[in-house]
C-alpha cells in the first residue's frame, strides 16, 4: 500500500517512520531490525507501523524504493544500449555503496526463501514492479533497429548477477563491473529469446 492510497496517513508521520527504518538498518542491519525498533526510533505505535506497513518487509520495500528511485536511476535518452544500462548500472551501485539500499536489498533476498511474506513483497515491488527498468532501454534499443533479441534475457541476467553479488561480495559491484554487466546482458538480448525455463 502506498501513501497516495492511504489518505489517512499523516506526510510527516509517514516521513519519520522511513527514516526511523532507513536509521534501524544502518545501526543494526535488515535481519536484526523488528517493527518495535522501528516503532521506538520513530516514536510511534507500532500498531500504526502495521497499519500501513503490514510487514517488515514491506516497509523496507518502500524504504528501498524510495532511495532508488527511478529517477535516481535514470539512464541517458540517448546512445548505445550498452552504454544507456552501464550507466543505470553504474548509478545504482553506487547508491549501494552509499546508502542503505544494498544491505537493505541484500536483506530482503537474503530472508524471502525462508519467508512467504517477504518473497511475496520482493516478487511484487522489485521484481516485477521495477522489470521494466532493464527493459525499456532493451526494448527502444530493438525498436531502433541497434539490436535484436529479448529484453527479458537482458532483466535475468542483471537481476541475477546482481543479487548473487549483493549477496556475497558487495565490494565487487564496482563501475568496471557496471560496463562488463551491461555488455554481457546487452549480448545475451541478442542472442534471441530466453528458454522456455528461463520464463518465470
Amino acid at each position: 500500500m502506498t501513501r497516495a492510497s492511504n489518505p489517512r496517513r499523516s506526510t510527516a508521520r509517514h516521513r519519520t517512520i522511513l527514516d526511523a527504518a532507513r536509521t534501524c538498518v544502518i545501526r543494526d542491519g535488515y535481519a536484526a531490525v523488528t517493527i518495535e525498533a522501528v516503532a521506538a526510533e520513530a516514536g510511534a505505535g507500532k500498531q500504526t507501523i502495521y497499519r500501513w506497513w503490514p510487514t517488515k518487509a514491506a516497509l523496507y520495500v518502500e524504504v528501498y524504493t524510495e532511495i532508488v528511485s527511478r529517477q535516481a536511476l535514470a539512464a541517458p535518452g540517448e546512445g548505445p544500449a550498452v552504454e544507456r544500462l552501464s550507466a543505470m548500472l553504474r548509478r545504482l551501485f553506487r547508491l549501494y555503496r552509499e546508502t542503505p539500499a544494498g544491505a537493505i536489498l541484500a536483506g530482503l533476498v537474503g530472508a524471502s526463501p525462508a519467508d512467504p511474506t517477504t518473497r511475496a513483497a520482493v516478487a511484487e515491488g522489485l521484481v516485477i514492479g521495477r522489470a521494466d527498468l532493464v527493459g525499456t532501454i532493451v526494448d527502444a534499443a530493438v525498436a531502433a533497429g541497434e539490436i535484436r533479441g529479448s529484453a527479458a534475457v537482458a532483466n535475468e541476467i542483471v537481476v541475477a548477477l546482481v543479487w548473487k553479488r549483493l549477496l556475497m561480495a558487495p565490494e565487487t559491484l564496482t563501475d568496471t563491473f557496471a560496463d562488463r554487466l551491461a555488455a554481457l546482458a546487452i549480448a545475451a538480448a541478442e542472442a534471441g529469446p530466453p528458454h522456455p525455463e528461463l520464463e518465470p
